[in-house]
């Protein structure tokens, strides 16, 4: 652990270093390098543990502390360090147990699991998000108002070449609103998801992740999980804060089946030699007529439980006794 100390330093100072570069950078930049800045307390912990990530949050938020606020060593910790550090303590979280044939064998914690925390969490996110702009709807949207002012002033590429009307500009301030939490909790889940993903894959190919690489096509979030994206969607229909809130947990939970949803699509069509075709229609179909589409895809994993539809031992290597062992 000594030896590996100034690689979580070295790591956390890296993500620190690209967090400080995006807030003082332009636009371009800012979203590049934010993208980014988990990236090498991910990559720390899945090849020497979570104790190095948590290591390398650390010194990210005392670095930004330092040189800059608490503020900015906070936000670090609480948007990046600690949900990257916690994702990798549960991706690598094991026990030993024994299988229906008596042979020793290795349990992971579960995938899904770990998916549906981060949908969660994402929601937490979108939240403090909300309260960092204002306690109430109005001070929101007179934030709002000053970012679509300052969109007005900026040299963009308005469609037509033409600005958007009075009239328009109402309307694009009550959609900003309306879709603020939603916005937040979908871009968070993805950049962790993102960098979660390529850290695990730079952990492998350097031959130090520890797991064996699931077969991410068996992915199952918690029996219960559809409850809590019913409760959340139907909370999200209140008015005022509640059901912004509301939003942002209904988001990243209903962004967790489309995955699954997915993962179920690969599983059932494995050995199908219409496969590349049908998926290549399957992602066309989710880029280009959301959110059907995607509504479409989380409701084969809402009706998964109820009508199993996968085979597990397809999607990649096998990870159960086959049903005829003895």
């Amino acid at each position: 652990m000594q030896s590996r100390f100034p690689i979580a330093v070295g790591a956390g100072l890296v993500s620190g270093l690209l967090f400080l570069a995006a807030a003082t950078g332009a636009m371009a930049s800012l979203m590049v390098l934010v993208f980014l800045t988990p990236l090498p307390i991910v990559i720390a912990g899945f090849s020497w543990g979570w104790i190095l990530a948590a290591i390398a949050a650390l010194t990210a938020f005392g670095f930004l502390t330092a040189i800059g606020s608490i503020t900015a060593g906070l936000f670090h910790l609480l948007l990046f360090g600690l949900p990257a550090t916690a994702a990798i303590y549960y991706v690598l979280l094991n026990r030993g147990v024994t299988t229906a044939s008596g042979r020793a064998d290795v349990e992971w914690y579960p995938v899904g699991w770990v998916l549906f925390g981060l949908a969660v969490f994402s929601g937490l996110v979108a939240a403090a998000a909300l309260f960092a702009v204002g306690s109430s709807m109005s001070e929101l949207e007179a934030h709002i108002v000053k970012v679509v002012d300052r969109m007005m002033t900026a040299d963009l590429p308005w469609p037509g070449g033409k600005k958007p009307e009075p009239e328009q500009l109402a309307g694009l301030t009550k959609l900003l609103m309306v879709s603020f939490a939603a916005a937040i909790s979908m871009a968070w889940i993805w950049l962790i998801l993102f960098n979660l993903w390529i850290g695990a894959k730079v952990a492998r190919a350097s031959g130090l992740l520890e797991r064996p690489w699931p077969n991410v096509s068996l992915t199952m979030l918690p029996s219960w999980a559809g409850l809590a994206l019913a409760a959340s969607m139907g909370l999200s229909f209140l008015e005022g804060y509640v059901g912004l809130i509301a939003s942002g947990f209904a988001t990243g939970i209903f962004l967790a089946f489309v995955l699954v949803g997915l993962a179920i699509i690969h599983n059932v069509t494995w050995k199908n030699p219409l496969r590349p075709a049908f998926l290549f229609g399957l992602y066309a179909f989710l880029l280009f007529f959301n959110p059907l589409s995607s509504m479409a895809i989380a409701t084969v994993a809402l009706i998964e439980p109820f009508l199993p539809m996968r085979n597990p031992y397809n999607g990649g290597p096998i990870t159960k006794d086959p049903p005829n062992e003895t």
